[in-house]
């Protein structure tokens, strides 16, 4: 997908603090606490993975969608350079 940004954030980043929490209305459960893995289309949160328990927000469109396995894959590569480095 082009225009696809893939970073690190935290639940209270101000930056996006609204955006994330319209993701969260749009799907079945709260915002993901701590630390997040944040795909941004166009510099919009499309979807958020929490690196401590993997829970989820997307927007419902496939695109958002699309993202959460690479944000997935994104939080296990993050933890295990943790787990070697020891954070």
């Amino acid at each position: 997908m082009d225009g696809v940004t893939i970073r690190l954030s935290s639940a209270d980043d101000v930056r996006h603090d609204e955006a994330l929490r319209r993701l969260a209305s749009l799907g079945d459960g709260p915002l993901p606490q701590g630390p997040l893995a944040l795909a941004e289309l166009a510099g919009e949160p499309v979807a958020a993975v929490a690196l401590a328990d993997g829970r989820t927000v997307a927007e419902r469109s496939s695109r958002g969608a699309a993202l959460l396995p690479v944000l997935q894959l994104h939080r296990l590569q993050v933890r295990v350079i943790g787990a070697i480095w020891g954070f």
